[in-house]
């Protein structure tokens, strides 16, 4: 095949396609609006401290090693990884904090300690979540649901109420667990899913059996790793990288794209699309009505992930109560989160989570420092003014100073840069500055995510966290296969219905 592809957008989804169709002969041009490459994964240097500026957890091993193994490849042919002894600290108001640890047995122990019989209903919470994650990962997750006959298959069937989609998160951990603290780490993941624990089915409960049974990993030099290594594979393809080109104008014929004019009035054409960009952005800002799938209606009625207020910090302390992962939970975070989802406002008193990359990878900050990000979940569409940072940004390291009992912080601080919901719409064109995309809510899972290919564009697809199967790294690497196999299809004109 000599057919020429044009990817919009070199974030992960992007750069993993790219690779994939490239090492089966397809011509790639890879479009990035941003001067680098990696979208949400891209990371962040201020002196001699560096950070990764998005996703910080490294999840699900195996999706990782099955990638590479297309490219005949091994994660260890690219990075170094390493599995944490302690995936995470939490810390509560009232000053106490529980570590969750790779050993799941110590793990049994803190849930006895907390709970009677804790330890045996956590095995049975993380028997179901380890059902339904290996039993997705089967039958369901690489699924571009072109139609609902891909949902009948006998294992789906004979146990779909095993997938527990009829009742939130909140509602089966609370069955389950009566102690508050614990009910809080069984349903945190919500947040990295962009929803809440009383918005997400217990479906995603499965995210559980991802955390403690196949523990949390971190590549040594950080999570651009993974962007480093999916471009040396584009490279070792040769699909022509240009970044600091926005897309801006769509040329259509015959429901067909065939050319498109990037900020700097340079056109490019091709035969096939991949859209890695923004998914409601591109719909709705780039494509003429009547070419799009999902028009603003639509992305008006979805429920989107937070955004987030992220603070980098450069800190001379060694942090001692701090670990590598660190959550701290208020104790009514229902209220948090009906801020953030319903009434949008800034959160009085946030939870929020906070990475110290340093904790592991030395040289991710200079001696007797520190490398820290903190990251707060806020309603999307909020934008902070000046002012606004400087006091909310005061709050959070309040209360950063309080965890880890430390004194003029300030004085601490060396290096400091803030990131908020103006930003990532600024960045990345995410709609309302959403940090993730939309959320996983029962009528955004599944068949009823926006599909990875359009409806009105017969050469058109889409990568990434709005697709299926969703939210992180892992995800969009799967949806890069999804998309991947649409392609070669739609080459083979196997699916001559579909397009139309």
């Amino acid at each position: 095949m000599h057919k020429k592809i044009l990817v919009i957008g070199g974030g992960i989804g992007g750069l993993a396609v790219s690779a994939l169709l490239a090492k089966d002969g397809f011509k790639i041009t890879l479009l990035e609006k941003n001067k680098t490459i990696g979208g949400r994964a891209r990371f962040l240097k201020l002196d001699e401290f560096y950070f990764d500026m998005g996703p910080s957890w490294y999840m699900m091993p195996e999706v990782f090693e099955n990638f590479f193994s297309i490219f005949d490849k091994k994660v260890k042919d690219f990075y170094q990884l390493k599995k944490l002894k302690i995936n995470y600290r939490v810390f509560f108001d009232d000053n106490d904090f529980v570590d969750i640890y790779s050993d799941i047995k110590k793990n049994f122990l803190t849930f006895k300690k907390y709970e009677k019989d804790g330890d045996i209903k956590l095995k049975k919470i993380l028997n179901e979540a380890k059902y339904i994650y290996e039993t997705s990962m089967k039958n369901l997750v690489f699924s571009d649901y072109k139609n609902l006959f891909q949902l009948i298959k006998p294992e789906v069937l004979l146990n779909f109420l095993r997938f527990d989609i009829f009742q939130s998160l909140h509602s089966y951990i609370e069955r389950n667990i009566k102690n508050p603290k614990l009910q809080k780490i069984l349903e945190y993941t919500t947040v990295f899913l962009g929803g809440s624990p009383y918005n997400t089915p217990a479906f995603y409960k499965l995210v559980a059996h991802a955390d403690m049974n196949l523990g949390i990993y971190y590549p040594i030099g950080g999570m651009y790793k993974i962007v480093e290594a999916l471009e040396k594979l584009c490279n070792q393809y040769n699909v022509r990288i240009k970044t600091d080109e926005e897309v801006k104008k769509i040329f259509i014929k015959d429901k067909k794209i065939y050319m498109v004019e990037t900020n700097k009035g340079k056109k490019y054409r091709a035969d096939i699309f991949v859209v890695n960009a923004d998914y409601p952005y591109f719909e709705t800002k780039l494509l003429p009505k009547q070419f799009q799938t999902y028009n603003a209606e639509y992305w008006d009625a979805k429920t989107f992930s937070p955004s987030a207020f992220i603070i980098y910090l450069g800190i001379k302390d060694n942090l001692r109560l701090s670990r590598h992962h660190n959550l701290y939970f208020v104790t009514d975070w229902k209220t948090h989160f009906d801020d953030v989802y319903k009434n949008k406002r800034i959160p009085k008193n946030p939870s929020f989570y906070y990475h110290i990359p340093s904790k592991t990878d030395q040289y991710m900050a200079p001696s007797s420092c520190h490398s820290v990000m903190i990251l707060v979940p806020m309603p999307p569409g909020v934008f902070l003014g000046k002012e606004e940072e400087k006091v909310f940004y005061s709050k959070i390291l309040k209360t950063f100073s309080k965890i880890n009992k430390l004194e003029n912080i300030e004085e601490k601080i060396l290096v400091k840069k803030f990131f908020q919901a103006k930003d990532f719409f600024q960045d990345y064109n995410a709609y309302f500055g959403s940090a993730f995309g939309i959320a996983h809510t029962l009528s955004q899972t599944a068949l009823f995510r926006p599909r990875n290919y359009s409806k009105k564009i017969k050469n058109l697809f889409y990568v990434g966290q709005h697709t299926n199967p969703g939210i992180g790294i892992p995800p969009v690497l799967i949806s890069a296969q999804i998309v991947y196999n649409l392609i070669k299809n739609y080459e083979h004109l196997l699916l001559p219905n579909l397009y139309k």
